[in-house]
C-alpha cells in the first residue's frame, strides 16, 4: 500500500516527460490517477503502463486550453472519480525564435496551454476542493523561465512568468480552505520538449541549429523525467509554496532574483543565438557544416 492510497491525482499533459513520469509515480503510490493529453494515444500509453505495473488510471483525451473542454473534463471527472485530492497542472509547450517573428496566432497558442490551461485547471478543480472542504493540492509546473529571461524564448517566458504569478497568487487566496498550491520549477530534464519545439522565424538552419544544441545538451547534462516525477509526488506532500527543483533550477531562480541584470547578461552570453553567431563569425562554414550532421546523427544515437 502506497502514501496516497485511493487518492485521485489528475495529470495533465500525461502522455509523454514529465507528465507521465508523475502519473506512473502517483500510481505507484496508490494513487487513481485521471491522465489527461491533447494527445489520444499519449494518453492511452500511460494508462497501459500503469496498468502493466498493476496500478489504476484512466485516460482523457483534452485540450487544456479549450475553456469549454476543460470544463467538460472537469464536470466528468468529478462524476466518475469524485473530487480530485491533487491536481498537476503540467501540460506545456513552446516555441523558438525571435520576437518579431511571432504572431498573435503563435502566441494564442503558447499562452493558450501555458497559461490558460494553468488557470482553467486551477479554477475548475480547485472549486470542487473548495466546495468539497477538501484537503487538496494544487500543483502548476512552471519554469525557471518564468523569473529568468531566456533570447529567443521571450513567448514561452512570458507565458511561464504569468502561470508563476497566477499560482503564487492562488495560494494566497485558498490560504485556510486547506487547498494547498504549489509552483513547480524544473530545469534541465530531458523531454520531448525540445524536438516538439515549434520553430518560428525566417533563418530556419540557425533556430534548427540552436534546437540541435538544445537536444545535445539536454540528452547529456539534463536529468531524467522520472526523477522529476518523484520530485513532483515528494513535494505534493509537503506543500511548500515555491519549489524550484532540481539543484540547478534552484541555484538558477536565486540567481535572478539575487541579480536579475546578472541573470540577463547570463542568458545573453549563453543564448543559442549568441554562441551560433560566434560560432558563425569565426569558424569556417565547412566546419559549421560538420557541426550540423555530427550533432544530428548523435542525437538519432541517443533516441
Amino acid at each position: 500500500m502506497g502514501k496516497f492510497d485511493n487518492n485521485v491525482v489528475v495529470v495533465t499533459g500525461a502522455g509523454s516527460g514529465i507528465g507521465r513520469a508523475t502519473a506512473k509515480r502517483f500510481a505507484a503510490k496508490g494513487a487513481h490517477v485521471v491522465v489527461s493529453d491533447i494527445n489520444a494515444r499519449g494518453a492511452q500509453e500511460t494508462v497501459d503502463i500503469i496498468a502493466g505495473g498493476g496500478g489504476h488510471a484512466h485516460p482523457y483525451t483534452v485540450d487544456v486550453s479549450d475553456r469549454a473542454a476543460m470544463e467538460l473534463f472537469a464536470g466528468e471527472v468529478r462524476g466518475r472519480h469524485g473530487v480530485p485530492d491533487i491536481v498537476v497542472n503540467n501540460a506545456g509547450y513552446t516555441t523558438a525564435g525571435p520576437f518579431l517573428g511571432h504572431s498573435a496566432r503563435d502566441w494564442d497558442r503558447i499562452m493558450g496551454v501555458n497559461f490558460w490551461g494553468a488557470y482553467h485547471g486551477s479554477r475548475l478543480f480547485g472549486r470542487q476542493m473548495v466546495q468539497a472542504r477538501k484537503k487538496g493540492r494544487i500543483l502548476t509546473v512552471t519554469s525557471p523561465a518564468a523569473v529568468t529571461p531566456i533570447p529567443l524564448s521571450t513567448a514561452y517566458c512570458t507565458s511561464k512568468a504569468a502561470a508563476q504569478m497566477l499560482t503564487e497568487c492562488l495560494r494566497l487566496e485558498f490560504a485556510g480552505t486547506g487547498v494547498g498550491v504549489t509552483a513547480i520549477l524544473p530545469a534541465f530534464i530531458d523531454t520531448g520538449f525540445y524536438p516538439d519545439a515549434e520553430l518560428v522565424g525566417d533563418d530556419k538552419e540557425m533556430l534548427e541549429r540552436g534546437r540541435n544544441i538544445s537536444m545535445l545538451a539536454a540528452k547529456l547534462v539534463a536529468r531524467s523525467p522520472e526523477t522529476m516525477g518523484r520530485k513532483i509526488v515528494k513535494i505534493s506532500a509537503r506543500n511548500p509554496a515555491i519549489a524550484p527543483t532540481p539543484i540547478e533550477s534552484r541555484i538558477a531562480c536565486t540567481a535572478a532574483r539575487l541579480s536579475p541584470a546578472g541573470a540577463r547578461l547570463a542568458s545573453r552570453f549563453m543564448a543559442p543565438d549568441f554562441l551560433i553567431g560566434m560560432v558563425n563569425r569565426f569558424a569556417p562554414d565547412a566546419a559549421v557544416r560538420t557541426f550540423d550532421r555530427v550533432a544530428e546523427r548523435a542525437l538519432a544515437n541517443m533516441r
